[in-house]
């Protein structure tokens, strides 16, 4: 009986050692077709397990009984399809956390001689998963800004809003707050946006100063916080409410500020990206991101931009913003500052 259980034990450490003996090796990208590849050295295929995290776009595998070498490690890929990969080694298994970008598909399955775990991945790009306002300033009885010749500002901001309605849909559902010359409250703009769950708000508007020298690109993002100029912008845009007699929707409000902390890195980020693109594409004056307390961004309940495309009363400014070819730049770098951010 003792032998018969020590030739049991024998073949038990001898089976755990096996299945212990499972390595992996590395792991490699490759383009075409896009995939991961972990390679894998061993005897047998490992067990794994898969999850997905959709909110997050992290995918967890777990492969157990495996070791790992000391080159299969963590990755910075800031690929198309992929942003890093994390490892953790456990006791008896190897996790792997792989950060997708956004609308990433992937497929899993394992190989044979050589031995390797792979991910396909894939995107349909026929497929428009998010939704985009686009919010043409001012509007109807609002002209907004006055500058040379009594040009108005919701007139240009409409012409540019139309070309970046035509630039976003390539990739996205775009729904516009005006198609035309009419007046939109302050608070319906952005309630617009909140009762179809959009994912993005982005306002057009054109600047305006005592001062016809200056001129150039701000963009703004919600903020608690805001600079003396980036006050002083926001009250102009902001004073449509009075001036038309509008009663703001405290609720509306409200919602947009329970958002605040989800939504301001992701804004802070389309406007950054966004005032640098857009200067150097279009020659003008780069006068950089500000947080200010606008009441289109407050009221939205996901992330914002308020897009400042140059001033209406600087000549030059507005000799380029005059022109369609300058228009349509203008809408171009805007869509790639908020495709960036998505895709």
């Amino acid at each position: 009986m003792r032998k018969i259980n020590l030739i049991l034990l024998f073949f038990v450490i001898m089976i755990l050692s096996f299945s212990a003996d499972i390595t992996l090796k590395g792991m490699r990208f490759n383009g075409n077709p896009p995939q991961m590849v972990i390679d894998v050295v061993g005897n047998t295929k490992p067990k794994y397990k898969i999850n997905y995290d959709e909110l997050n776009r992290v995918l967890f595998v777990e492969f157990f009984n495996t070791k790992s070498l000391s080159t299969f490690k963590n990755r910075v890929i800031n690929g198309s399809y992929v942003k890093k990969v994390e490892v953790r080694k456990y006791k008896n298994s190897t996790g792997v956390f792989i950060f997708f970008n956004r609308n990433v598909k992937y497929s899993a399955k394992y190989w044979s001689n050589p031995t390797r775990f792979v991910l396909d991945f894939n995107r349909n790009s026929r497929e428009k998963e998010y939704t985009i306002i686009v919010d043409a300033g001012h509007g109807g009885k609002d002209p907004g800004a006055t500058g040379f010749n009594k040009y108005h500002e919701k007139d240009f901001a409409l012409k540019i809003a139309k070309q970046l309605k035509i630039a976003l849909e390539k990739d996205f559902n775009v729904v516009m707050t005006r198609n035309n010359d009419t007046f939109v409250t302050l608070s319906g703009r952005p309630n617009i946006g909140n009762k179809i769950n959009a994912d993005f708000f982005v306002s057009v508007h054109l600047n305006a100063n005592n001062s016809s020298k200056v001129k150039g690109v701000d963009v703004f993002y919600f903020s608690r916080k805001e600079s003396n100029y980036a006050k002083k912008v926001a009250e102009f845009e902001n004073s449509v409410g009075n001036k038309f007699g509008e009663n703001v929707d405290e609720i509306t409000l409200i919602m947009g500020q329970i958002y605040y902390s989800r939504n301001k890195e992701i804004s802070i980020n389309v406007a950054q990206n966004l005032v640098n693109s857009y200067s150097k594409r279009l020659g003008m004056t780069n006068r950089g991101a500000h947080g200010a307390n606008f009441a289109v961004l407050r009221g939205f309940n996901g992330p914002g931009i308020l897009v400042e495309v140059g001033f209406i009363t600087n000549s030059s400014d507005l000799t380029k913003l005059k022109q369609t070819k300058y228009q349509k730049l203008a809408a171009e770098e805007i869509a790639k500052a908020i495709k960036k951010n998505f895709y």
